[in-house]
């Protein structure tokens, strides 16, 4: 957000602490540009060997699988369910991650011999995780005598006593942060688990579910014909699904991470499985090329996601997970139709919402957004989240959104900024529910719609006195200061060398001083515009998606910028996009 934006927001700006020493010993070393060694420096990669491994994300950096807590005993369990053709339920979750980790598992447990069988709960009628009565229904359709869950389990206390109970093991795979009373009885699999020495704590659901796979071939490949090399080729298949659930699921793209998403994007670029090639062509990814992860983020994920929002997730696993071309060409069309009708669904929530706030919203009064419509009058539950999403950036504030549905209200919130939604939340829900749940940035909620009126005064009232507007503050946290004569092909194609970018590695932000820029543009997009900065005789191309919105008469002058360097496809010249761009600072 610039200085002339229509709609002002707090920016904060702040350069990462800067290790010249380290850097210049990086950039002599590793043959590096100079603005690079200062990014990776800025970013704490002072050592040779640590800059070296993230500029090279290769598969020998991943850890031993087995040096997770609880996963030898999971390997053990599962694979003796496999020799002898046993069977077991993979219990999986609605969204892009749960079902990525299910089509993981199920894949490698088949390919050992298992008697395996996917269960999705429904998102509107089920609701998140290993409940009770969804557990029965599992065992009542498959009659397994074991269960591993992916994506959740780690709190389901109750529901794993009731298993156990059956006689049926429960083994269970999960990412979130576990609560003080863990589920008993279990193989327990999480590596924030207390005590668990596994050195990378940031996997998603499918990520751990890769790491199991990992585990579960080295056990057992072997009986099966799964030599090193097969094994290997195995992994880098369902590499390709941890990809887009790894980026789907926001997690750091740092560490294993970073490898796995590396991995399975260059295998993107060739995918034999018919599912994943029909979704890559729906999305409009060109076949040769590695899709990015904004374009995992903002066209894959959202259509896998799709399924689950509006009704059940079974077609995105089973377009994950089929080896027959003709039948995946059908699943990515019923996919498409199904994202098609869940952007015009949220439109519509967005637009309503919008539309009912543009008398009433007072940025110097509300400390949050609270509204709520009819089911029946479009107000999807699976869409509320992403809505309120919307809405936050929109409004710069955070939003809770809920729909009535008979004698309840149940939705979404999302926070922006810093705001710990959840933490501020959760005292006044408890006085009108226990149905929520979720963490600092995002939460779900039901609560009789008797309730509503009293419980949206009340939580507004809570967030206004609690006001602080630095919380809502933009941060710009910019990597290093750049001359404009550094910029040229060789830094620009340097810089690709952090990606994949993504959460903890987002694209590196530089800083230019005092460019002159002559106050004409070139119109692209609704609010964009192309121009030339310049400094000293340098000229530096650039792009900027919202400096339409400057008045001409307040564009010409010098301007300090911060932006994005990268080869611009358009001109096949280095460009900057630019993210913040302000007057010079005297």
């Amino acid at each position: 957000m610039n200085a002339w934006a229509r709609t002002p927001r707090l920016v904060r700006r702040q350069l990462r602490p800067q290790h010249p020493d380290a850097a210049g010993r990086l950039s002599r070393e590793l043959g590096l540009p100079a603005a690079l060694a200062r990014v990776l420096a800025a970013r704490g990669f002072e050592d040779m060997e640590a800059a070296r491994t993230h500029l090279t994300p290769a598969s020998d950096a991943l850890h031993d699988p087995f040096a997770m807590a609880g996963l030898s005993a999971a390997v053990e369990r599962l694979a003796s369910t496999a020799r002898r053709g046993g069977r077991v339920v993979v219990f999986g979750d609605y969204d892009c991650d749960g079902v990525g980790a299910l089509a993981i598992l199920t894949t490698a447990l088949g390919k050992l011999g298992a008697d395996v069988r996917p269960f999705i709960p429904h998102r509107l009628h089920d609701g998140y995780g290993l409940r009770a009565p969804t557990l029965r229904r599992a065992l009542e359709q498959h009659d397994p005598e074991g269960i591993v869950t992916v994506d959740c389990g780690i709190t389901a206390v109750e529901t794993v006593a009731e298993a156990t109970g059956r006689g049926v093991y429960v083994v269970v795979t999960d990412h979130h942060l576990p609560p003080a009373a863990l589920p008993e009885g279990a193989v327990l699999v999480d590596p924030k688990l207390p005590g668990c020495g596994y050195p990378f704590k940031e996997l998603c659901g499918a990520g751990l579910a890769w790491k199991l796979a990992e585990a579960l071939f080295i056990h057992s490949g072997e009986r099966v014909g799964i030599d090193a090399s097969a094994r290997r080729r195995w992994l880098a298949s369902l590499a390709k699904i941890a990809a887009i659930s790894t980026v789907a699921d926001m997690v750091p793209l740092t560490g294993e991470n970073r490898v796995l998403v590396s991995w399975g994007l260059s295998g993107l670029a060739d995918p034999r499985a018919p599912g994943l090639a029909a979704l890559l062509r729906r999305a409009g990814v060109p076949a040769g090329r590695a899709p990015s992860t904004r374009e995992v983020a903002f066209r894959i994920a959202p259509r896998l996601n799709a399924m689950g929002r509006l009704d059940h997730a079974a077609r995105a696993f089973e377009l994950l997970t089929t080896s027959d071309a003709a039948r995946a060409e059908v699943l990515a069309d019923e996919i498409e139709a199904a994202n098609d009708e869940r952007r015009e669904v949220q439109k519509r929530v967005v637009d309503a919402v919008l539309a009912r706030l543009s008398g009433c919203f007072d940025p110097a009064r509300d400390a949050i957004v609270v509204e709520a419509g009819d089911a029946a009058d479009g107000w999807h539950r699976g869409v509320l989240g992403i809505a309120a999403s919307r809405v936050a950036k929109e409004l710069a504030r955070p939003v809770l959104l809920l729909a009535r549905e008979g004698d309840v209200v149940s939705g979404s919130g999302r926070t922006h900024g810093k705001t710990p939604l959840f933490t501020r939340l959760a005292p006044v829900a408890r006085r009108y529910t226990s149905e929520f749940g979720g963490h600092a940035a995002a939460l779900g909620l039901t609560l009789p719609a008797a309730s509503f009126e009293a419980f949206r005064d009340d939580l507004r009232a809570a967030f206004a006195a609690a006001r602080d507007e630095e919380e809502w503050a933009e941060e710009l946290l910019v990597d290093t200061e750049v001359e404009a004569p550094e910029v040229d092909d060789s830094l620009a194609r340097a810089l690709e060398r952090l990606e994949p970018h993504g959460q903890e590695n987002p694209k590196p932000l530089l800083r230019f001083r005092g460019l002159e820029w002559d106050g004409r543009g070139r119109a692209v997009g609704e609010r964009g515009l192309r121009l030339s900065l310049s400094s000293n005789g340098t000229r530096l191309e650039a792009v900027g998606w919202t400096l339409a919105d400057i008045p001409p008469a307040a564009r010409a002058g010098r301007v300090d910028v911060a932006g994005n360097l990268a080869i611009d496809s358009y001109t096949g010249r280095p460009a900057l996009t630019v993210v913040d761009l302000v007057p010079a600072a005297p």
